[in-house]
């Protein structure tokens, strides 16, 4: 039974399909939105041209300035001048068309979202600051698409998955080295490209057109204690004003709480509105009793209120669970399974009133050096080839092939964004787990997540990341940036000296995985 006839039998669970999500074309689906995959869940705005169909928990913002349409969907927040209205934003933004002051004020928003404009049958567009709000476009049957799942676009235009896809999927390494995405700029479909998140796209009524938008210039590093202590202050206010701004959208936001590193600085910097948060922690295997018992702790101490979710061990103890699995893989693109682990704690969260609003800690990853730390190495290449990015992507030892396969994709999307003309002094590293790991991988997980609240990411803001990357690379290698912003932000909690390390993340792991790295990125073939 397909997914089609599996939700005929279960109308309770229709509005989970495409959750939260969008699409854009320049076709009309508005006879069939009570129908698959719609099901009466979708609104409908129309722009020219273009008709935008928006979930209908989802908002959805325009704004006419001169002869155009200037359009945001999902939320944003202004942490620089304190604008949490998105109306208000779209015309501060808008106003500054055609200048240079237009990706600069955009640079400014903190939020989840795709942005961009529409005059006559022209439209442009972009994602947020790290594409955690997934975005995919293309041309198909001569019609533009562009849409929050790359399966919505397949289920209405009866499109099949590249063959490279299916073998991709099926390799048994695959759900290895941060599971289920895939490579450059691809989808499911070859006639579907993702939105990379520092591009900006544009359609001209005959083809589409990618323009990276940042880097602007070289970035000036910290080379003075000085220069350092001003930007740990100066990241440190911005993430305190983006959780100010946060209960003035959301009557109910949550900051999911661990001991790690990334949620601690995110809660040190609610410092001075915790009466304003609640935090939740989940237990679905032993090691994360840990944690919830640490944020539970961090939580008591400041007096804000902490709800553990228990996760059943068993699939039979959630009803529905196989047509939950095959909602969430379709929303997911079909790309691969989770863990029945993975799926249990997802549907316990979609089950439970939780919150409005998620506040979660992704994207610091970035700013942490994460291939440093993943792969255990303190250098990389200054110019990586297409090799390398296979080799940070995947483990192909047993397949060549498919190897080689891979090595084109990321050289396709290497051109296709103008990336190493635009690097200058960067770490082209840190931008794989910015454009891959977070824009490619983590922008699918949140729009999964998003079938149980809605989800904000203090950290998804790309001057404060820009800021941050400032800092030299044995500091962030350490964390010993954010130990100084959580410090600045909240003393007492700095105080309390609680640190959650991965168990995943063993010296034995990385010289294993660095071993293969070295040995991938060296073989001829």
């Amino acid at each position: 039974m397909n997914l089609k006839q599996q939700l005929n039998t279960k109308p309770n669970l229709q509005k989970h399909l495409f959750e939260r999500g969008y699409l854009i074309t320049d076709e009309d689906y508005n006879g069939v939105l009570q129908d698959y995959p719609f099901y009466g869940n979708w609104k409908e705005y129309i722009v020219g041209v273009y008709r935008f169909y928006v979930y209908q928990t989802v908002s959805a913002f325009f704004q006419q300035i001169g002869n155009r349409t200037f359009f945001l969907i999902g939320h944003a927040y202004n942490p620089y001048t304190m604008e949490p209205d998105e109306n208000k934003l779209l015309q501060y933004i808008g106003k500054a068309y055609g200048t240079d002051a237009y990706f600069e004020r955009l640079d400014e928003l903190t939020g989840l979202f795709i942005f961009g404009s529409v005059c006559g049958k022209c439209i442009e567009f972009t994602v947020d600051a790290s594409g955690m709000q997934y975005g995919c476009y293309g041309t198909v049957h001569g019609k533009q698409y562009i849409s929050s799942h790359m399966r919505l676009i397949g289920d209405l235009c009866n499109l099949e998955t590249d063959d490279y896809v299916k073998r991709l999927v099926n390799y048994k390494w695959y759900h290895y080295m941060m599971g289920n995405y895939m490579p450059g700029d691809i989808t499911c479909f070859m006639e579907i490209k993702r939105i990379v998140c520092n591009t900006y796209v544009t359609f001209d009524g005959s083809g589409y057109c990618v323009e990276r938008f940042y880097p602007k210039k070289a970035i000036k590093m910290c080379e003075t204690d000085a220069e350092y202590n001003e930007v740990i202050k100066e990241a440190s206010r911005i993430m305190m004003n983006n959780m100010k701004l946060i209960p003035m959208k959301w009557k109910r936001p949550a900051i999911s709480l661990t001991g790690g590193i990334d949620s601690n600085t995110t809660f040190a910097a609610a410092n001075g509105v915790y009466d304003q948060y609640t935090t939740f922690s989940y237990i679905s295997m032993y090691r994360e009793s840990v944690d919830a018992e640490k944020a539970k702790q961090i939580s008591d101490k400041f007096h804000v209120k902490h709800v553990v979710y228990q996760i059943p061990e068993k699939n039979d103890d959630i009803a529905d669970f196989e047509i939950y699995k095959a909602i969430i893989e379709h929303n997911d693109g079909d790309i691969g399974t989770y863990s029945d682990s993975d799926l249990r704690k997802k549907i316990t969260l979609i089950q439970n009133d939780v919150c409005d609003v998620e506040v979660k800690s992704w994207i610091s990853e970035t700013i942490r050096a994460y291939a440093y730390k993943y792969f255990g190495r303190t250098a990389f290449k200054p110019d990586l080839k297409p090799r390398d990015y296979s080799s940070l992507y995947k483990i192909f030892l047993g397949n060549r092939k498919l190897l080689k396969e891979t090595d084109n994709y990321f050289e396709e999307y290497i051109k296709n964004t103008q990336l190493k003309e635009h690097l200058f002094n960067y770490d082209e590293s840190d931008f794989f787990v910015w454009e891959m790991m977070h824009g490619g991988k983590c922008g699918l997980d949140i729009g999964v997540m998003k079938g149980c609240f809605d989800i904000t990411i203090p950290y998804n803001n790309r001057k404060l990341l820009d800021l941050l990357l400032r800092v030299p690379l044995d500091k962030r290698i350490s964390d010993q940036h954010h130990l100084d912003m959580k410090k600045l932000m909240n003393q007492e909690l700095y105080d309390m000296n609680i640190r959650v390390v991965n168990l995943n993340e063993t010296d034995r792991r990385k010289k294993v995985i660095n071993s293969y790295y070295i040995l991938n990125t060296h073989l001829p073939y």
